[in-house]
């Protein structure tokens, strides 16, 4: 079975169901952000078996049953002894109301664990026809080439926005020399490239996104510069803020899916608008050269979570 070509902007449905990082969500919001992506043109919708202990791939495999045919599915999964990876895999799709999934990614590398089994069941159950795409997230060039002799790696999900472009640096080559296919997840950095924030926002105490790279107490001040300017742009073109990010991020030409969360229909409806926001390249080029400002000074990490995944 060949492996599809999917492209564009996806809706990524991590809060569903609800869970420690996002807190609650109610069951008919996520029902009715499912719905207006699909309206708005998304086609796309990116789970993992570890959002909401499960939860999230239920909801969204049931609201998207009736019209599977026309969209493509993507989850994860974190690491699994070998002899328990197949039943992973079987219950993620049964989760989802499909026989098959459209990419499988292996979720997050866990130190001092081998995935080079992993990769080979991957492998078989894509010559069932189970995977129709294989996927890494959140792994290193290093880790993706001990994996490469075992089998195909069609799409490496990593965080990439305005705020966030270490890939630049060394995975986005690689894989370009490698064909594999670029999934950028968080390109909204997590609600801050929104019209809710036109400063560096302060989350209350236990908050999960304070853990973020881009709060690291010696980037806080460039972020609040930054963010200043971007809401300046922003009130001069007339587009929001959020739709100049996605819009920027869906012109790069090395970037192929994008993944933008959503927790209400408004959210949804919103990003969906960026399929068909297109910025002059006046625009494109002053949103480029606020980032790389921006990111040249940021302190660095593996990623955008600051989890050391070396």
């Amino acid at each position: 079975m060949s492996n599809p070509d999917i492209s564009g902007l996806g809706l990524g449905c991590w809060s569903f169901g609800g869970d420690a990082y996002w807190g609650e969500q109610k069951h008919t919001d996520s029902i009715k952000t499912i719905h207006a992506a699909l309206r708005g043109g998304v086609t796309h919708f990116d789970t993992a078996a570890i959002y909401a202990n499960g939860r999230s791939e239920q909801i969204t495999g049931q609201q998207l049953k009736k019209v599977r045919d026309t969209v493509t599915i993507a989850t994860k999964s974190l690491y699994h002894p070998p002899e328990s990876f197949q039943k992973a895999i079987d219950t993620s799709l049964r989760r989802l109301c499909t026989d098959y999934v459209d990419i499988f990614y292996l979720h997050w590398p866990s130190k001092g664990k081998e995935f080079r089994p992993l990769m080979e069941i991957l492998e078989k159950n894509r010559q069932q026809g189970k995977i129709r795409a294989i996927g890494v997230s959140n792994f290193t060039v290093p880790m993706m080439e001990e994996l490469l002799p075992y089998g195909n790696i069609d799409y490496c999900q990593i965080g990439y926005s305005l705020l966030w472009r270490q890939p630049d640096k060394e995975m986005i080559p690689f894989c370009r020399k490698r064909g594999v296919k670029i999934t950028a997840y968080s390109p909204l950095a997590q609600g801050i490239l929104t019209e809710k924030f036109v400063s560096a926002p302060a989350f209350q105490a236990g908050d999960p996104r304070n853990k973020l790279v881009f709060f690291k107490e010696e980037n806080k001040e460039q972020l609040e510069l930054f963010l200043s300017r971007l809401k300046g742009l922003s009130d001069r073109k007339g587009i929001s803020v959020s739709l100049l990010s996605l819009a920027w991020l869906l012109g790069r030409k090395n970037i192929q899916l994008v993944i933008a969360g959503a927790r209400t229909r408004e959210q949804a409806e919103e990003n969906s608008k960026a399929m068909h926001t297109f910025l002059d390249q006046e625009t494109v080029d002053e949103l480029t050269a606020l980032s790389d400002e921006l990111t040249s000074r940021l302190s660095m990490a593996d990623n955008i979570f600051d989890h050391s995944v070396r």
